[in-house]
């Protein structure tokens, strides 16, 4: 049983201490059995596990922090690795330096839609993602202008999916504020919001909340833009790679799930091992703080992917709408709800 873990950088802050934020990053995970902590693998090598920091990966690192995937693997070498986006996630399982890994609903889609031959092996959670503004001047999107700047992590994310949407339902058209979008990483984006460089932000827990807390206001709210609670982030693995080592497949999801299960189940818990993870830059009190809001839940099961998988369809986004959330996921989470 080995288990490797990039180094963390060190002196990471959260952007309202003044450094450099959370990193959101991606998460691959591998294993043969989480459900007590003592399965075993027929496997070899290594299974590479990318991660990241905050709320969206709090599963990942109560699994990484609690050393279930190390346990679980005794013939095979855990590596956990810190990476810069879902991009960089994706792009590692196509060269097959990673063996999943996770990203956004949207971007998902997206890939899928485009040839990348991979599948849902569990969802990470579901969080509402709002749009902020600090500006006096904006009350409602019918006050913003041509010049006015709208952060986005990334053409094709979730969050500028959800802006498209209510610009839809509002003006008729998915297109109106996309001239107006920069990508930029939620703290990066979260720093330009408090310091005034950019009109809104389409952003994410919980720089949302920290944003609100300097008094910010609320333009959006996703679930109420797109009909319901919807999944965030999801883990994805290659099919092929699936079908090869479906023990990994497995443990994945059941490591999750009781990952989901401690954080639900003792919070207090699971917002002192994020805290440490961070080494205390954002503390355990904050944490227990954000586990608690409204709407969060940590859920295995990827919801929200047929609503937003047809308005990415109407819009020209992908090609073609998945005619069932059961085609984009594997048999881990098929008996859940995912629609």
């Amino acid at each position: 049983m080995t288990a490797i873990r990039t180094p963390r950088p060190p002196g990471r802050r959260d952007v309202l201490r003044g450094g450099l934020g959370l990193l959101a990053g991606a998460a691959v995970v591998g294993a043969a059995g989480c459900s007590d902590g003592s399965g075993a693998s027929d496997g070899s090598g290594t299974v590479a596990i990318a991660t990241g920091y905050g709320l969206s990966y709090a599963s990942l690192t109560v699994v990484e922090a609690r050393g279930w995937l190390a346990e679980a693997l005794p013939d095979r070498t855990v590596e956990w690795q810190v990476l810069s986006g879902g991009s960089a996630s994706r792009d590692g399982m196509l060269a097959g330096s990673l063996q999943a890994g996770t990203g956004g609903l949207a971007p998902f889609l997206q890939a899928r839609d485009s040839g990348v031959p991979w599948k849902v092996v569990t969802g990470l959670n579901n969080m509402p993602l709002w749009m902020v503004t600090t500006d006096d001047r904006i009350r409602s999107l019918s006050d913003i202008t041509g010049a006015d700047r709208i952060s986005s992590p990334q053409p094709g994310s979730i969050q500028s999916i959800v802006l498209a949407h209510a610009a839809r339902e509002e003006f008729g058209d998915p297109d109106r504020f996309t001239g107006n979008l920069v990508a930029m990483p939620h703290p990066d984006a979260l720093q330009a919001l408090l310091s005034g460089q950019i009109a809104a932000a389409v952003t994410a827990p919980p720089f949302q909340y920290q944003a609100e807390a300097e008094g910010a206001r609320v333009l959006l709210d996703s679930y109420e833009v797109l009909g319901g609670p919807h999944g965030f982030n999801v883990v994805t693995a290659m099919e092929d790679y699936a079908e090869e080592n479906p023990d990994v497949v497995e443990a994945l999801h059941a490591c999750v799930e009781r990952a989901n299960e401690l954080i639900t189940g003792d919070p207090e818990a699971a917002a002192r091992i994020l805290s440490e993870a961070e080494n205390g830059a954002v503390t355990a009190e904050e944490y227990l703080e954000h586990l608690g809001r409204d709407g969060i839940e940590y859920t295995t099961a990827p919801q929200g992917l047929e609503r937003i998988g047809s308005f990415m369809a109407e819009i020209g986004a992908i090609g073609t709408a998945p005619e069932s959330w059961g085609d984009l996921v594997f048999d881990t989470v098929a008996a859940e709800d995912g629609s």
